[in-house]
């Protein structure tokens, strides 16, 4: 029978959004301690519920493989003298409780040294279970801990049992006054306090007898299946995958219960009701076929069921408080124009070198005017703050945008202008969408671009634990935008100045900052290129030249994608290297290329071919046919390798030396108008 051991942690009740990192952790020094120790897993569960976190080993062997250890001594020429052991080979078998005869010699790379080998019997694996996961349960980082006992140990909650059991045998494991056992507890209110665990194998069926489920996709198919369920016929669960992976990690028995609200709320907008269900009650909203609200809620209770009907007459009452709530602020913030909010903005800081988010307006609307003169736009950037001063958004931050497009949309703005202010902040993810319209877009576009560039000229660089203005999202936002409505018009440097002549009468932005700014925003088309699967030779090689247009450095990227493989291709990028290098290596003065001095076949033929391939591939890489640019390019491959076979480049003669320089630069600098192509490694054979 294989062996199975269990750990659980068992806690008061954590939140759920630190549930499953500290699972993660837990997996993976688990994974670390059975890999440092030589302890082949068979197979390896982790659980994590409100309550508890567990990990259950299947095929752990009964102890540790012996293993043989080598131990240093010095080296032979000390050790010993004429053949015979020295003072130094004494001293380290004395050391080692050794003979001197037991003493071996062995080679490394410093030379030969005297050595005492020696087996080590390998320990029982449940001793170095007991002897290491205390270390391990310490290890789990929160980010918020507490204090609860004298030892002043802070974790994120009161731990107040350990189970940990080898089969049948429970392990001793002792943690800040804890010592592990085989009982467990099921659910708060449902189950047994003390559960007996008889083996280790029988965790997850005798907490589901107690009303946990400990294992996270049995709640959440559980959840997932009840949504179903509790449906009215003919409608349908919005889909919310974010509320469905919360509250399946605020329950140990999720239980769904279906609700209703009265219909006359269903004439405030639905962005506002799906919002107040889910943001106060984690409530999921329902639809019909059309996707228009309907006057129902599905709720997630960690419990068996309602049979009395209790739980959602509570439930019902207490979304009508809220419903009525947001009926008044709807209808309270509609008494104000949107444009006659921007004069309250003044009050409302963005940043305090940058200003307050009337100063931001403006500088959205002279940044947009600069990108594109719509009168829509230049409308649009007006409005888009004006909302964070309604009582809507001051209570639901999240709906910030999203209230001024609806505010835009009920004064009869035209649907550009509305839409607009109503996407500003998309896309928030690379899932997410990018706005809708070109308008939109564009708004999106200068918002993220002023918070980035503003941000670092004020000194707010996000760094591995802080980025306090979401700098990265805002940038890779930005990014994809222009790579969604392939805005190749505005290359990233002109951006960026574009917004340095925009914020220099407020707050300077320097030349390293503009640096600074564009190599951030590369990382960015780095990581979003990386995600749709580009190698990172190929993002070398397409970035390695400075990013312009985002979607021409993809359509290159693709290009060079097609391109691997070709035998042609993949020597010249080798060639390419060499010229590289050459170059680097070189103060080149600029001039023409002479033919007359181009004394060697070689070097004219390759010259020759330069010249007959420049036209087209110019033109193609003009009209973005970057695959028929580098198979142009691939065509000089034998004039490049007849070159470096038949004529020293670095010759004696300076003019001959220069004049191959030059002509090695001029090939060099049309590559790189595509790509640099030495990044190019050889792609393996399948």
């Amino acid at each position: 029978m294989k062996n199975k051991f269990l750990f659980e942690l068992g806690l008061e009740e954590v939140p759920a959004d630190m549930i499953e990192p500290a699972a993660a952790q837990l997996r993976k020094s688990v994974e670390s301690l059975f890999e440092e120790n030589q302890l082949a897993v068979e197979a390896l569960e982790t659980y994590s519920a409100p309550r508890r976190l567990a990990f259950l080993a299947t095929g752990l062997p009964d102890r540790q493989p012996s293993r043989e250890e080598v131990l240093l001594g010095p080296p032979v020429s000390v050790a010993f003298r004429d053949g015979a052991p020295a003072p130094a080979a004494h001293g380290f078998a004395k050391k080692m409780q050794v003979a001197v005869e037991q003493l071996q010699v062995v080679k490394t790379e410093k030379g030969d040294y005297v050595a005492v080998k020696r087996t080590l019997e390998g320990r029982e694996t449940p001793d170095i279970l007991a002897t290491e996961l205390p270390g391990i349960i310490a290890s789990i980082s929160w980010p918020k801990n507490m204090y609860w006992q004298e030892s002043r140990f802070r974790f994120v909650r009161p731990i107040r049992w350990l189970v940990a059991l080898w089969n049948k045998q429970t392990v001793p494991v002792r943690f800040e006054g804890l010592a592990s056992g085989a009982v467990t507890r099921g659910h708060r209110f449902l189950g047994r306090s003390d559960v007996l665990l008889k083996s280790a194998g029988e965790y997850l069926e005798r907490l589901r007898e107690n009303y946990v489920l400990a294992d996270v996709e049995e709640r959440q198919t559980k959840i997932s299946r009840e949504l179903e369920r509790e449906t009215p016929k003919g409608l349908k669960v919005i889909s919310d995958p974010e509320l469905l992976h919360l509250v399946c990690y605020l329950n140990e028995y999720p239980t769904v219960l279906r609700g209703s609200f009265n219909s006359e709320f269903l004439a405030i907008p639905q962005e506002v009701l799906i919002t107040v269900m889910r943001h106060h009650q984690k409530y999921f909203s329902v639809a019909d076929e059309k996707d228009a609200l309907q006057p129902h809620f599905l709720t997630v209770l960690n419990t068996s069921g309602d049979p009395e009907g209790k739980i959602r007459k509570g439930h019902e009452k207490v979304l009508r408080a809220r419903l009525e709530d947001a009926a008044f602020f709807w209808s309270t913030d509609l008494k104000t124009p949107l444009g006659g909010r921007l004069p309250q903005l003044d009050h409302v800081l963005f940043q305090e070198k940058l200003g307050s988010y009337r100063v931001k307006t403006e500088r959205i609307r002279r940044l947009s005017a600069l990108l594109d003169h719509g009168k829509d736009l230049e409308t649009a950037a007006s409005l888009s703050k004006c909302d964070l001063t309604s009582d809507m958004v001051r209570e639901f931050s999240e709906l910030q945008g999203v209230m001024g497009g609806l505010y835009a949309r009920e004064e009869k703005y035209p649907e550009s202008v509305w839409r607009a202010v109503y996407e500003q902040y998309r896309p928030t993810s690379l899932e997410d969408a990018s706005p809708s319209t070109l308008t939109g877009a564009l708004l999106a576009l200068t918002d993220k671009l002023d918070s980035v560039v503003g941000c670092f000229a004020a000194g707010i660089v996000p760094t591995g634990s802080s980025d306090p203005f979401a700098l990265r999202r805002q940038a890779q936002g930005l990014v994809k935008i222009l790579f969604d409505h392939r805005l190749d018009q505005y290359p990233l440097p002109s951006l960026i100045e574009a917004a340095r002549s925009v914020l220099k009468d407020q707050i300077p932005v320097s030349d390293q900052v503009v640096a600074d700014v564009l190599a951030f925003l590369t990382g960015r088309v780095r990581f979003i290129f990386q995600e749709q699967g580009v190698p990172f030779d190929i993002l070398n090689a397409v970035l390695a030249p400075g990013v312009g247009a985002v979607y021409q450095t993809w359509l290159k990227a693709q290009a060079l994608m097609k391109m691997r493989g070709d035998a042609d291709f993949e020597a010249l990028a080798v060639a390419f290297k060499r010229v590289k290098n050459i170059l680097a290596k070189q103060e080149i003065v600029l001039a023409a290329v002479s033919e007359a001095a181009l004394e060697d076949p070689a070097e004219a033929e390759l010259y020759r071919s330069f010249r007959e391939i420049q036209p087209g591939l110019s033109a193609a890489a003009q009209a973005g046919d970057y695959e028929s640019a580098l198979r142009k390019i691939a065509t000089l491959r034998g004039p490049v390798d007849r070159l470096f076979d038949a004529v020293m480049v670095m010759a004696e003669d300076a003019r001959l030396r220069n004049n191959r320089l030059r002509l090695l630069f001029e090939i060099s600098d049309m590559f790189l108008k595509i790509a640099d192509i030495s990044e190019i490694q050889e792609k393996p054979a399948e």
